[in-house]
């Protein structure tokens, strides 16, 4: 088996150190692992966003808060019945 690329890849590699940590990329990568958690995603979902006035038309049209719109609708597309919790 020829290793010859190996042994080049040494030779050009043998003069340079490894790059020095950087903190901020450190701490950044850290918060991203912390965001992308299963603790974190359940806190967020406590700190959710205030339904919509009109959550049909949020849900219809796909908006920021959409999946708040669908849990106030309950599943029902009718805003009479999902005000009174009613479930088609």
């Amino acid at each position: 088996m020829d290793l010859g690329f190996f042994r080049r890849a040494e030779a050009l590699l043998a003069g340079h150190s490894a790059a020095g940590l950087d903190f901020g990329v450190l701490v950044a990568g850290l918060r991203l692992q912390q965001v992308a958690s299963a603790a974190a995603q359940a806190q967020a979902i406590g700190e959710a966003l205030p339904c919509p006035e009109d959550p049909l038309a949020e849900l219809l049209s796909g908006g920021p808060a959409w999946r708040q719109a669908a849990a106030a609708l309950r599943g029902s597309f009718n805003p009479a019945l999902a005000r009174k919790g009613a479930v088609n």
